[in-house]
């Protein structure tokens, strides 16, 4: 994006291919790399989500450096393979090579420029510091600093800062003799732990105080409980009928059935074995079952009704093998109606992992467990203290914008009244680099919404018009009271934008 990174890109690669991972294998292994190792677990996780594919031969090649071409492939591989220009700008990438769309990709969001001939480097090696360099930049260039290695006079000086971060963060980690080696060749396990550790780093989204409550006649449902609590480390909780339900009580095909009857009477509640201890320790509540006549079984209404959940964020889930989550989430709306219920999701038998990750990080959860209850289609955002509104003015229409109370809108708010001309990016947001740096608390918001004000690094002033998920981290500014006609004001190019108080 508008991340002015130095022309020897960094991050984070190996051996790829140009067709888009398959679904995620549930084991991968490979010859070279020993279970004990300690980049063991960093490989698995990185193999599983198809970031990374061994070698022919069966091994992964731990020692093995890594390319340029390689780590704009994986950079793209993360960022989800988005939609590329499709040009390729520089003479050493060919069209047909598995790394062009990337290479076009990091281009057009500023986070490769080639060298000065016009060559991407596509088989040059990229150095330890590179790697930990465009990971911080990827976390919005946080201020950090750490105790010395011995080589520190040999850590460039656009990378001190990066690697003082990795060092507080352990993203990777210096030699035992003290040294950091910044000039090495980053090695395939090393800049795959890296990557590692920095996606795992505590977020607001991953949270200890998630429930994932389900139930689940055939263990179908199960499957998606457990990808959800893994993925927020959250706590499981199976919904158990006091009477458990037997093929003859699931027989669709009987209209006598048990489910079939239960299902037919509104006042229906079978009881449930056991309840949730210290319901009061949850912020947020998963609520998974699967579609029985295109509703959630009765035993669900039965867990509702049983348990104090005012205040809470309920994300309800379903398994079906046809159906949609349809009016089953809304009709339990009226059964806990002091919660902040947001949109759910149907999953087919069988989802992986990261499809339900996908979801999972684009719920935004850090903004919308500090709401007050809403209704279901009600938007978010962050409950601090705000600021006096302001007024933006663009493509000939006002809007009015909140702002959060923290020092960075505070520094902005001085700089105000100002018109500025806004470039365009990625269609979905238009971004400005202001003349002075502004104070940073940067956080990965995991999923960006039309009408964010945001700022990336210290100095770039960012307003986004289109709703997204996004892995990079910002300082979240406020947002736009009403962005319903913003993209049609923005428009597609630049454009001015004028920002004052009211």
């Amino acid at each position: 994006m508008r991340y002015r990174f130095l022309s020897v890109l960094m991050l984070i690669c190996f051996f790829v291919t140009q067709a888009a991972p398959a679904k995620a294998a549930e084991s991968v292994r490979f010859s070279d790399v020993d279970a004990s190792a300690s980049y063991a677990e960093a490989i698995q996780w990185a193999a599983e989500r198809g970031y990374i594919n061994g070698y022919p031969d069966g091994r992964f090649g731990v020692s093995d450096p890594v390319t340029r071409a390689q780590l704009a492939a994986i950079f793209y591989r993360a960022a989800g393979s988005p939609v590329a220009s499709g040009m390729t700008r520089f003479p050493d990438v060919q069209a047909t090579a598995y790394y062009a769309n990337a290479a076009s990709w990091a281009e057009d969001n500023s986070l490769i420029s080639g060298y000065p001939d016009g060559r991407f480097g596509i088989n040059d090696s990229v150095t330890r510091q590179q790697v930990v360099t465009i990971l911080w930049r990827w976390a919005g260039s946080p201020n950090a600093s750490g105790a010395e290695y011995t080589d520190e006079s040999a850590i460039a000086a656009y990378a001190q800062t990066a690697v003082d971060w990795s060092q507080g963060d352990h993203i990777l980690d210096g030699r035992a003799d003290g040294r950091f080696d910044p000039t090495s060749n980053a090695t395939r396990a090393e800049v795959v732990s890296a990557l590692y550790q920095y996606m795992n780093l505590p977020s607001e989204n991953n949270s200890s105080h998630v429930l994932v409550a389900y139930f689940s006649a055939t263990n179908t449902t199960e499957g998606i409980a457990e990808h959800i609590g893994s993925i927020l480390n959250g706590t499981l909780y199976e919904i158990t009928p006091e009477q458990p339900y037997t093929s003859a009580d699931l027989n669709y095909n009987d209209s006598d059935s048990r489910s079939i009857r239960e299902q037919r009477d509104a006042a229906a509640r079978p009881a449930i074995s056991g309840s949730v201890e210290n319901m009061e320790q949850y912020d947020i509540v998963f609520l998974g079952y699967p579609i029985w006549n295109g509703q959630a079984p009765k035993i669900i209404s039965t867990f509702l009704e049983s348990h104090d959940l005012s205040g809470k964020t309920i994300v309800p889930f379903c398994t079906s093998h046809s159906s949609g989550i349809g009016s089953s989430a809304s009709n339990l709306h009226t059964l806990a109606t002091d919660a902040n219920w947001l949109n759910g999701s149907r999953f087919a038998e069988g989802t992986d992992r990261s499809t339900v990750e996908t979801w999972v990080n684009g719920l935004n959860l850090s903004d919308s467990v500090k709401q007050e209850p809403q209704g279901p289609a009600d938007e978010e955002h962050e409950e601090d203290a705000v600021m006096p509104q302001i007024k933006i003015e663009a493509g000939g229409q006002t809007f009015t914008a909140t702002l959060l109370d923290n020092p960075t809108t505070r520094a902005l708010l001085e700089r105000l009244p100002m018109t500025v001309s806004m470039g365009e990016l990625n269609g979905n947001e238009k971004y400005y680099y202001l003349p002075e740096s502004l104070p940073t608390n940067s956080q990965r918001p995991g999923n960006i919404r039309a009408g964010d004000l945001m700022l990336y690094g210290s100095d770039c002033l960012v307003l986004f018009y289109e709703s997204f998920s996004s892995g990079y981290s910002y300082t979240r500014l406020g947002y736009i009271n009403n962005p319903n006609a913003l993209s049609v004001a923005l428009g597609s190019g630049s454009i001015e934008v004028a920002f004052q108080t009211i």
